[in-house]
């Protein structure tokens, strides 16, 4: 029983993580030319060339 739960938990926290990780992909497809995704901020940032 405790086998079973423990698979189940472990396949519904990596759904979630796969879900976050796709969802942080499709934001930074959709930043605008010259501006990159900060996963830490969660929103488009410009590029810094340096």
């Amino acid at each position: 029983m405790s086998k079973l739960f423990l698979t189940a938990a472990f396949i519904l926290s990596a759904s979630f993580a796969s879900a976050e990780c796709n969802r942080g992909h499709d934001q930074a497809m959709s930043c605008p030319q010259g501006q990159s995704f900060d996963a830490q901020s969660g929103a488009c940032v410009p590029l810094i060339n340096s």
